[in-house]
């Protein structure tokens, strides 16, 4: 063996790769690692000239040259990795051994490059980690055939020892980048975001949290979540945070208290999330709602007032009408009688069109049934159709009956019910085409009356069904009647507010619209009239 290779007994291997053992144990930076591989590497072979390079997918990551001062050896180093020892190494995955480097045509010569020799030989390893290339290790000694396969062994050792090294350090340092992003990124969001542990202790916050709540970040820090908004209701319920307890996101409305005691209304988005610092947490991100709120309660109040102030002007209408009639009694023109008639039929859709919209805003709001009775099905189907039959007459639309004669009475609202039946009728009536038929069923099964409307039309597209009882949603074919999208809203909340629930079921041809009431009143705070079983 050559010069310092011969002097390196095993006990001296060991000692080395010992103190590399240790040093590489070391929180170290990526360069340093790359520094006391190749120190070590060139301190055990006894080589003046050394390099070594990482890499992450076969781009340059960093470099270091042994004895190269200041000078900046990626010129270099790019050279190499295109048409050097290195590159072939990379590609391939090889230890290489050159014996003379004068004679083989992988070795560049750097003219004027102090780290590239001449003459000599060279050892070139690959750094290999989990399968993953993340760099090149480069040794040369003026000497010839100076690297022995005892040579080898160690340096390939030396190399493994400094691939992990690398590879964890790297790891490392992409894990506190991205921390630092995060960072800055969460307190640069125009969102309040606080962060909590499993009890509710706040550990971090955003600028824009302590902005909105009045609170500087200290103080902000010795609060918990309970301490800026009410707990225990909502989603949340009252076990509090066991709710977040397997990573679902919940959201709810809650008021937040402001620093100086102001109360002011916010959509809280929550989520148990991990991160490898702060291990468990919830993240709550506070979204703003007090103007929404106050711009949706002017909508309403508007909206409720026009509702009701149109009523009076409608009940006028109504009332002119019937009095016209009785004025023109059987005298009349058949043309008039027809004009009075379509008239009519046109109030009276105006006012169950304004019942439904305030029904619907009464129905959103929460609020109770209030006029509930026990109420047979079957009549108030047969009630409904009689005010849309001058409808179906003037489209030449057969209404057919198949209602079972078992059903049991319904403790409903009769009004609300009624409208419910005249809107799928309705509905029935404009998708149908002219000289189609609608049916209409009843059944009972499991505690529940069922009520199916089936029209003659063209079908609902799959997509349309997903939201056709959205309120203002409206299915978009071409040659379909025009609306506004509110009735089977109104249908829906009519419906889900006695315990029930209504569905669609479509093809090509026809729709059928089903509901379906409990035949015992869902719990509420009325009570039912004498006579009803209540729950056992």
């Amino acid at each position: 063996m050559h010069g310092l290779q011969s002097r390196l007994s095993q006990t001296l291997r060991l000692a080395l790769l010992d103190r590399l053992s240790h040093e590489l144990n070391a929180d170290l930076s990526s360069s340093e690692v790359l520094k006391r591989v190749l120190n070590a590497a060139a301190e055990a072979l006894g080589t003046p000239y050394a390099s070594i390079i990482a890499l992450k997918d076969r781009q340059v990551l960093a470099a270091y040259a042994l004895g190269g001062g200041d000078r900046d050896p990626l010129p270099s180093v790019r050279l190499v990795l295109e048409d050097g020892l290195a590159g072939f190494v990379m590609y391939n995955y090889r230890t290489i051994i050159v014996n003379d480097i004068t004679s083989n045509p992988l070795w560049l010569a750097l003219p004027g490059d102090p780290l590239s020799p001449q003459t000599g030989s060279a050892l070139c390893v690959p750094l290999t980690h989990a399968g993953d290339m993340v760099g090149v290790m480069t040794l040369a000694h003026p000497a010839t055939s100076y690297f022995t396969a005892d040579a080898v062994n160690l340096i390939t050792m030396i190399g493994e020892m400094g691939s992990a090294a690398l590879s964890s350090a790297l790891l490392l340092e992409a894990a506190r980048e991205a921390e630092k992003r995060y960072a800055t990124l969460f307190d640069d969001v125009i969102v309040p975001i606080i962060v909590t542990d499993l009890q509710g202790h706040i550990r971090a916050v955003n600028r824009r949290a302590c902005e909105f709540l009045g609170y500087s970040r200290e103080e902000m820090l010795r609060l918990t979540i309970a301490a800026v908004h009410r707990m225990g209701t909502g989603p949340l319920g009252s076990d509090r945070f066991q709710s977040l307890a397997h990573g679902h996101e919940v959201h709810f409305q809650s008021k937040v208290w402001t620093r100086d005691g102001d109360e002011r209304a916010v959509h809280v988005y929550a989520k148990r999330v991990y991160s490898a610092a702060e291990g468990d947490s919830i993240q709550w991100i506070e979204h703003d709602i007090t103007s929404q709120l106050t711009l949706e309660r002017l909508r309403q109040d508007l909206s409720a007032m026009m509702y009701h102030d149109m009523r009076g002007p409608l009940g006028n209408v109504y009332s002119s009408l019937q009095a016209l009639q009785r004025l023109l009694g059987e005298s009349a023109d058949a043309n008039v009688k027809a004009l009075l008639q379509v008239a009519t039929r046109s109030e009276r859709q105006v006012r169950r069109m304004i019942d439904s919209l305030l029904d619907i805003q009464r129905l959103e709001e929460g609020k109770k049934l209030l006029n509930r009775a026990n109420v047979l099905l079957n009549e108030l189907i047969y009630a409904a159709a009689e005010q849309v039959r001058p409808q179906a007459d003037d489209n030449r639309i057969e209404m057919r009956f198949a209602l079972a004669d078992d059903l049991p009475a319904l403790y409903i609202d009769q009004d609300m019910i009624e409208r419910v039946i005249i809107n799928l009728l309705d509905n029935a009536i404009k998708y149908s085409p002219p000289g189609g038929t609608i049916t209409v069923s009843t059944a009972t099964s499991d505690g529940e009356v069922y009520l199916r409307v089936r029209d003659s039309g063209p079908g609902i597209p799959p997509e349309a069904q997903r939201v056709i009882f959205d309120k203002f949603a409206r299915v978009k074919q071409r040659n379909m009647p025009h609306g506004v999208g509110l009735g089977l809203a109104f249908c829906k909340l009519a419906v889900e507010a006695h315990g029930g629930r209504i569905w669609v079921r479509s093809d090509t041809v026809g729709s059928t619209f089903t509901f379906a009431l409990p035949v015992r009143a869902p719990a509420t705070a009325e009570l039912p009239p004498l006579g009803v079983p209540g729950p056992e």
